[in-house]
């Protein structure tokens, strides 16, 4: 009997070891999709941009459309980036739906920076100023059709494209 469990012992031991090694590939795998999810397709695209609109004097619509955000029923419109003097920028508004739990609506004017965050200024439909800086990411640099979007409060929102108005 003494052979008997030691046999087992070993193929415990072997059974231990294949279990952790895929748990230390599965970390791996993981740290370098984080890694590649906020530091890869947004800042390509955004440099991208950066050097299209240094370079010309034509809109950049990659995010031009309407986004929605069906867990926080918010709809956020975005128009085409431009170069107007010295600034660059697009117009943004947002509207809240009947299941929102927020009921902050606005109009303003957004720009996205190479570091991957948008800044929207604007104003509430009671004519508070309003301005705030998000950070983002895309699934699709080309034609992105899905956004994530982290506020400065932590509060995460998945946006899918719907259409261009």
């Amino acid at each position: 009997m003494k052979g008997n469990s030691q046999t087992q012992g070993k193929g415990f031991s072997c059974v231990m070891a294949v279990l952790v090694a895929a748990m230390l590939i599965l970390a791996a795998k993981t740290a370098y999709d984080y890694w590649y999810y906020w530091n890869g397709p947004v800042t390509s695209v955004l440099a991208d941009a950066e050097a299209y609109l240094a370079g010309r004097s034509a809109p950049f619509c990659t995010f031009e459309g309407v986004w929605h955000d069906w867990e926080r029923d918010e709809t956020m419109t975005l128009g085409c980036l431009e170069v107007k003097g010295d600034i660059r920028e697009g117009s943004y508004s947002s509207a809240m739906g009947p299941r929102a739990t927020s009921n902050v609506s606005m109009s303003g004017t957004y720009d996205i920076d190479s570091n991957s965050c948008i800044h929207v200024i604007g104003k509430d439909r009671e004519g508070k100023a309003r301005n705030f800086i998000a950070l983002i990411s895309v699934e699709n640099v080309e034609y992105p059709t899905q956004m994530y979007v982290i506020d400065e409060k932590g509060k995460k929102g998945f946006f899918i494209w719907k259409r261009k108005e």
